[in-house]
């Protein structure tokens, strides 16, 4: 909601910056307009001038030539009329215009028209003198203002303004609230399909086609998430199921091996043999019980048995393990734990940690065959903890390196089995990270990254 709330608010803004903006140009044009009339009327010179240009002399009017040049330019035609209406003396005046006229022809057409002809009058000594312009070439209109309305007009004319721009905002306000109302159900139905759960909106009103289109994409992604989450557990169910029907007939082979394998009886040959066929039946118990597990956590089955796990101790009893388990003595397992990280603590699983440093190790041994020197190194940084398993052997590929760092499937590992895939869907789980990278001096090293318990960090 606080989307929907940012976006009103910038639809408002932006009006009333549009409102503005609009009275600023409709007040720039108009200036331009005034300016521009004005331009228009003002004539070179006024009729004042022009009718002292109008002169007599011996009882003959004479009209100066630059004036008569300026009333054909400025003007159409002109007239002097008597003090009792007559037409005395004329220059161009049309075929219609009357010669005689009373007082109130007079006082009709000196503010107005004279048979259409726009006119303008002025005080002559002999009488008064007419200025006649062309028929539709001036608009007269005579306005009136209140002295009142005019003194107060430096008020008014900004008070105007400024309601105008209140009522844009408070329009734009109002559209704002309809358009929120109409989009709020929208987004929610959009924030409920992130979360999964099924949108159905009203179809009614000005956003029906969109709310109409959300239920659909709604319904089919609910449809499609059904279907893998069945298509899932099927798969983790099945993988369980096998896994399960293999440990029985598997362990009596282990057995029956191991007594034959143990049977002084036998020949020394047939007891080796015997041997190889325990060996490979335990390769094969923790090759299903890893794809058992990968498949758990890959699709979030696997249970958490969450607790502060202190991992110097860990560390210690995995690599008792492996040295008193028979390893070779082209193998050595040694162990580094910085003065900080001895008490370290980090809250998981502390059977899934420990999978994961047995599968490092593990994996450390298996593809170097011809023996390696394995370090294992506990650090303690300020809120986590680096925990890395480091070899002097082969090292990785390149591509065996990108598939690590960036995996785009599991099924991508396919020279390191599901070993090193648990072992980063684990440190996934426990909200960890995971570095895998060659060492200079030859080998590898595989970082991990966990977060201190809370525990720990008081």
């Amino acid at each position: 909601m606080k989307s929907m709330m940012k976006i009103l608010s910038r639809y408002v803004l932006s009006a009333a910056v549009i409102a503005i903006i609009l009275l600023i140009i409709n007040f720039a044009l108009l200036t331009a307009w005034i300016v521009q009339a004005s331009k228009i009327a003002q004539k070179d010179y006024s009729v004042s001038q022009l009718a002292d240009g109008l002169t007599k002399s011996d009882g003959i009017y004479t009209l100066s030539e630059f004036v008569k040049n300026e009333i054909e330019r400025q003007y159409q035609w002109a007239m002097l009329l008597s003090d009792d209406g007559n037409v005395i003396w004329s220059e161009n005046l049309p075929g219609d215009v009357p010669l005689k006229y009373s007082v109130s022809d007079v006082a009709g057409f000196t503010r107005w028209y004279l048979n259409d002809y726009p006119v303008h009058v002025w005080r002559h000594p002999d009488g008064l003198f007419v200025l006649g312009g062309a028929r539709d070439s001036v608009w007269k209109h005579n306005i009136e203002t209140p002295q009142k309305v005019m003194d107060k007009a430096l008020v008014w004319f900004p008070a105007v303004l400024i309601l105008n721009g209140v009522a844009a905002v408070l329009l734009a306000l109002l559209f704002g609230l309809r358009l929120f109302r109409s989009l709020k159900p929208l987004a929610k139905g959009i924030e409920d399909m992130a979360e999964k759960r099924l949108v159905e909106l009203s179809t009614r009103g000005l956003l029906g086609d969109l709310a109409a289109g959300i239920n659909k994409t709604s319904a089919r992604l609910t449809k499609q998430e059904a279907a893998l989450n069945k298509r899932d557990n099927a798969r983790t169910t099945w993988i369980a199921g096998v896994s399960h029907d293999i440990r029985t007939p598997l362990s009596l082979v282990m057995g029956y091996s191991s007594q034959l394998e143990d049977d002084p009886e036998l020949p020394q040959s047939k007891r080796e043999q015997a041997g190889i066929i325990r060996r490979q039946s335990e390769r094969i118990k923790t090759l299903v019980s890893d794809l058992n597990l990968a498949s758990k956590l890959e699709y979030d089955m696997q249970p958490l048995r969450q607790d502060s796990v202190a991992l110097a101790p860990l560390l210690r009893v995995v690599a008792a393990d492996f040295l008193n388990s028979g390893l070779s003595d082209s193998y050595s397992v040694d162990i580094t734990i910085s003065e900080n990280a001895q008490n370290a603590m980090v809250s998981g699983d502390e059977e899934l940690l420990r999978r994961t440093v047995y599968n490092l190790i593990a994996n450390s041994i298996r593809h170097n065959p011809n023996g390696c020197d394995i370090k294992v190194t506990l650090e303690k940084g300020l809120g986590n903890c680096s925990l890395s398993v480091s070899d002097n052997g082969v090292g990785f590929t390149q591509e065996m390196l990108n598939n690590l760092n960036h995996p785009k499937s599991s099924a991508r590992l396919e020279n390191h089995g599901l070993g090193l895939t648990i072992v980063r869907q684990i440190i996934k789980t426990h909200r960890g990270t995971t570095e895998f990278r060659n060492l200079p001096e030859g080998g590898c090293t595989i970082v991990l990254y966990l977060p201190v318990s809370n525990a720990d960090v008081n």
